[in-house]
């Protein structure tokens, strides 16, 4: 990171209030997780990977963050039941959490990734091409952890244009940047048909609900809002690609 970016990004991580991770377990399920359910279709083991959306912040529990809200939408829109986990660390770009991975290889399994990252990566204005090339190395390496090829749902990158936290100026700016990143995710999925890019528009950002006190991150309303956005655009992928259980 140049000095210049990097006295942007601190000067952008010093407006913004620093909020804790969610409470409570780094695991749950929407059943006991391990039998299917009354439609006999069978459970589904969900991977959370990511900064700090995928961590909680702004909420006070995981249950009512991005993971716990996903898996419940996602088990409602596609009958099954969801076991989920989070693999998490604030503050973290793509190549820290590659990192990340690596530390905890021998604790991971899942039929289904989710990586939600990037808004850091722009906050650093990491280089398009070099920060797909990072998406990559990272989705490479959840793959060599898990022992096969699961498939990857990777999460567009938020509206950053659009959080009240940051000086309107540098808002739109690293707001388009966050847009030429997403774009990437685009190009990635379009080559690689495991590989899912989760769209969520419209997100209700105009609403004052949806932000957490810090202006930057959801409040457990806007987890919830985005998560069922998220869930809908995975349910199809997931139901096409059926992947089987892990215990299997």
């Amino acid at each position: 990171m140049t000095q210049p970016v990097g006295r942007l990004h601190a000067a952008i991580s010093r407006r913004i209030p620093h909020l804790p991770d969610a409470a409570g377990p780094l695991s749950g399920s929407t059943s006991d997780g391990s039998a299917p359910n009354a439609s006999g279709n069978p459970p589904l083991s969900v991977l959370f990977v990511g900064d700090s959306s995928v961590a909680g912040v702004g909420a006070s529990h995981h249950d009512e963050a991005l993971a716990g809200q996903f898996t419940a939408a996602l088990a409602e829109q596609t009958d099954r039941p969801v076991a989920w986990r989070v693999l998490a660390r604030s503050g973290d770009t793509v190549r820290g959490l590659t990192a990340l991975v690596t530390a905890h290889a021998q604790e991971l399994d899942a039929d289904l990734v989710v990586l939600s990252a990037g808004t850091n990566d722009a906050l650093r204005l990491r280089r398009p091409s070099a920060w797909r090339a990072d998406v990559t190395v990272l989705v490479d390496a959840v793959r060599e952890r898990l022992g096969r090829p699961v498939p990857v749902l990777l999460v567009g990158i938020p509206p950053v244009h659009r959080f009240g936290s940051l000086p309107r100026l540098i808002r739109w700016s690293i707001g388009g940047y966050a847009m030429l990143l997403d774009r990437q995710l685009v190009r990635l999925c379009a080559a690689a048909s495991d590989l899912c890019h989760l769209t969520a528009k419209p997100l209700p950002t105009d609403t004052s609900a949806f932000f957490s006190i810090d202006r930057f991150h959801p409040s457990p309303v806007g987890y919830r809002a985005w998560a069922r956005l998220l869930a809908a655009s995975a349910a199809t992928f997931v139901a096409e690609s059926a992947p089987a259980p892990a215990s299997a």
